[in-house]
């Protein structure tokens, strides 16, 4: 069976929800795991203009318990830093390249650790060539990829894939079987609920997946994260 989950590095959503996920994937081998970016930020908006990130964080933290860094608090205090999902999805794309199909959560998970904790931009090469080096890849060739691509001045194919799809909000994750798409995420926040959405779906066909909108999430259409 096939699972796709659709991301972006700079979705606060992704990075809590990741906390649930990762364990998903390992326990269940069986599963052939696709990841993409999606393509959050992409109008070159600083962080100053996203007031309601530090309201969103708190959320995300008491549903995940997951940690924000100082030095990105920081970064969020300041309000200048400009956010490029394209970046980050090059950057997350070229390091993917290098890795097992099994290491692509993990990585969306270091991406957000990057930002989230270490107040790192992903448009920086040196944070794709240390991501790259905790890896023990090819730092110097990755991060000359990244630049090549970065200048090409292109969208990212992940961005047109995901819409192709239907993908309107971040974190989604789905299950394809037989070319139908099952939402796998529904409104999971625990392990136990991936379990059981996973569960439904193999044992009664679950629910067909229209439009990916589910009730916390980061939406591509201007809105925010809720």
């Amino acid at each position: 069976m096939k699972v796709y989950y659709i991301f972006d590095s700079y979705c606060g959503w992704c990075y809590g929800f990741e906390t649930i996920l990762k364990p998903f994937i390992e326990a269940h081998p069986e599963l052939e795991v696709t990841v993409l970016s999606g393509g959050l930020f992409m109008d070159g908006h600083s962080l100053s203009a996203f007031p309601y990130m530090s309201d969103t964080n708190k959320r995300i933290a008491d549903m995940f318990g997951v940690e924000f860094g100082k030095p990105y608090l920081n970064l969020l205090e300041t309000g200048s830093m400009v956010p490029d999902s394209n970046d980050a999805a090059i950057g997350f794309g070229v390091l993917r390249s290098f890795l097992p199909k099994g290491e692509h959560v993990n990585l969306a998970s270091k991406m957000h650790e990057a930002f989230y904790l270490d107040g790192k931009s992903l448009s920086d090469v040196e944070t794709i060539g240390a991501i790259a080096k905790s890896y023990d890849l090819p730092a110097d060739k990755i991060a000359e990829e990244f630049i090549r691509i970065s200048e090409e001045g292109k969208y990212h194919p992940d961005f047109y894939e995901a819409r192709k799809i239907g993908v309107t909000s971040f974190p989604t994750l789905f299950l394809e079987i037989n070319g139908k798409h099952y939402d796998l995420k529904g409104s999971a926040i625990t392990l136990n609920d991936l379990e059981e959405n996973l569960n439904i779906i193999k044992e009664k066909g679950g629910i067909l997946n229209d439009g990916y909108n589910t009730p916390v999430a980061c939406n591509i259409d201007g809105t925010g994260c809720s």
